[in-house]
């Protein structure tokens, strides 16, 4: 506690030390940010060294940390100083000091005061800036207090916007609290009144006709949303198109929230629409008139109706647990039998794509040497005007020389060597795996659990892996890509004491040999 009231006095001096000229003090103004926080490394640091992370490219990617939304309360002090407070709230499975977590996510509260020193003032458009201050945390019922330090920059927008971006190191005061990295971007506008400038009072000249001067109409920020028309849902990715009269065109496209934000848009009469998988949405007419308003941003709201439901999907590759971009999604409409080809993102790993209703489908992924689930799904009984998007995640998985692969939907005649094709869809992954990468050849193991002799498990399991050889042999695949293997009860992945662990034991694995 004797810290943190140290710190409070601390930041209070500065202010007072550098409070006294009023000029271009920041007005009262409230920033909205989102952030991430990042345990693991401060951890690693603290009990290994900065040297060895750096080292060892240890530092947390992006979907290892924890994402939060806060706000913040800033006001000019003076030119060069803002005092900053901020409120954070996030879903946290807190990382303790111990290296231990809480088991699962719950909600961590951080409050803290602080003062910014900027390095230039707000007349420039990027100003860099210093920060530090104190915090509290709360999570659960423990709570505590920690030292946030770092540095940021500050985008200025006109009419006294801002764009925050904030990059701090957490350093923990209570045996609660552990050391963490944030990273924030926020978006902020003043919410206090502007300083008015003293004129200097001039004598009038008197004239022999007064001249009427037409009153000028500023610029303003176009905002505009689009809607989904049948659920009233905010649809991303729309490509909007501004036309003023002179036929120049301005585009945008909607963030996830289904808005795009036009800057700075001179006077004048516009026609606003947008376009999503090839259907138009409604058009809106703006006048020259409609700009003499008070405030600086005028709202346009447009509605887009597409009857068919949207596909979210997600690339997951199996292997890393991580979203897989650049892989080719394979859509089969199976009731109309039409195809859909699209590519996942480089970065997120996602895909959109446009479903008809009443309508089944078949997903596959293709990436060179993966291997990938094949997903069904249908719009059979939805409701349009309750549901847009239908959502799935596809795992692919690595599949390169050397890598075993488990084929977990392969299933046999109890004792027998007859494939029960009706239900084993791994056949169809590995005929597709196989035919999207001619270059592979496979080896096809077959295994048993220990019950029985042990040369019967050897001579059953050979039997099995050329049941599925000759299955794919059947479907297209040429007989010299393939080898059969029979290996018995001889590499069990677990214990054969329970019914359960024996049937894990009994199994088809796919080896890439070439």
């Amino acid at each position: 506690m004797k810290q943190l009231i140290f710190i409070f006095l601390l930041c209070f001096s500065i202010g007072k030390l550098f409070g006294q000229d009023p000029d271009e003090k920041k007005p009262s103004t409230l920033v909205f940010h989102s952030f991430y926080n990042d345990f693991t490394t401060a951890q690693q640091i603290r009990t290994s060294s900065l040297k060895n992370v750096l080292d060892n490219h240890l530092w947390s990617k992006l979907g290892q940390m924890q994402m939060g939304f806060g706000v913040n309360y800033m006001k000019g002090i003076n030119k060069n100083l803002d005092f900053v407070s901020t409120l954070d709230g996030s879903s946290t499975d807190y990382l303790y000091k111990n290296a231990t977590t809480n088991g699962k996510s719950a909600f961590l509260l951080d409050a803290n005061a602080a003062v910014n020193l900027k390095l230039l003032s707000d007349r420039h458009k990027i100003v860099p800036y210093l920060s530090g201050g104190a915090g509290f945390s709360m999570y659960q019922s423990k709570s505590g207090f920690y030292l946030p330090v770092g540095a940021g920059l500050q985008f200025n927008l006109i009419n006294e916007a801002f764009v925050f971006t904030n990059f701090q190191y957490r350093k923990g005061l209570t045996s609660f609290v552990n050391n963490h990295f944030q990273y924030s971007v926020g978006v902020g506008t003043s919410i206090g009144k502007k300083k008015q400038k003293i004129l200097k009072t001039v004598q009038a000249i008197p004239v022999a006709e007064p001249v009427q001067k037409e009153i000028e109409i500023s610029p303003r920020d176009l905002i505009v949303s689009v809607l989904d028309e049948a659920t009233g849902q905010p649809l991303p990715f729309v490509a909007v198109s501004l036309k003023g009269n002179d036929g120049k065109l301005i585009y945008g496209s909607t963030d996830d929230y289904g808005r795009v934000i036009f800057r700075g848009v001179n006077p004048g009469d516009y026609s606003v629409s947008g376009t999503l998988n090839q259907i138009t949405s409604t058009t809106k007419e703006i006048k020259k008139e409609g700009f003499n308003i008070k405030e600086s941003q005028i709202n346009i709201s447009l509605t887009h109706n597409d009857p068919r439901f949207t596909l979210a999907g997600t690339v997951i590759n199996k292997t890393r647990q991580l979203p897989e971009g650049d892989a080719e999604v394979n859509v089969t409409n199976l009731t109309e039998n039409t195809n859909t080809k699209i590519e996942s993102k480089p970065v997120d790993g996602t895909f959109h794509t446009q479903l008809k209703n009443e309508s089944d489908f078949s997903l596959v992924g293709k990436k060179a040497n993966y291997i990938s689930n094949i997903e069904k799904i249908t719009t059979k009984g939805l409701n349009r005007s309750t549901t847009l998007y239908v959502k799935l995640e596809l795992e692919i998985e690595e599949a390169g020389v050397g890598q075993s692969i488990k084929l977990k939907n392969i299933y046999f005649e109890v004792g027998k060597a007859n494939l029960n094709t009706s239900v084993s869809s791994d056949l169809d992954k590995l005929i597709r795996f196989l035919k999207d990468n001619p270059d592979v050849n496979l080896e096809i193991q077959g295994h048993t659990d220990n019950k029985g002799k042990a040369e019967m498990n050897l001579r059953l399991s050979q039997s099995r892996a050329n049941s599925v050889v000759e299955y794919l042999t059947k479907n297209g695949i040429q007989p010299g890509r393939l080898i059969a293997k029979g290996y018995g009860s001889s590499l069990p992945e677990t214990e054969n004491i329970t019914p359960e662990g024996r049937s894990q034991n009994r199994r088809v694995v796919m080896k890439v040999v070439h």
